[in-house]
């Protein structure tokens, strides 16, 4: 409904097609802009996933060598 509305009334007015075009294009960079948002959201995201499995690996061997190591105690 407003595309035509804004189509009957930009006809022959320069100046308003070229305010149009800029709206265009502001609309255009503003969705790159959140694209890019997005994906940096999900790169750290990403990275600190990372870092904690990393982190939870770490704690699992411990705890299992700990394990490893009450058994092999017991067996002594």
């Amino acid at each position: 409904m407003s595309e035509d509305f804004l189509s009957r009334h930009l006809k022959g007015r320069p100046v308003l097609q070229k305010i149009k075009t800029q709206t265009r294009r502001w609309k255009k960079k503003v969705r790159g802009a959140v694209f890019v948002e997005y994906l940096l959201l999900l790169t750290i995201i990403g990275i600190g996933a990372i870092a904690g499995l990393t982190t939870l690996r770490s704690a699992l061997i411990n705890e299992l060598m700990d394990l490893a190591n009450a058994i092999n105690a017991i067996n002594s």
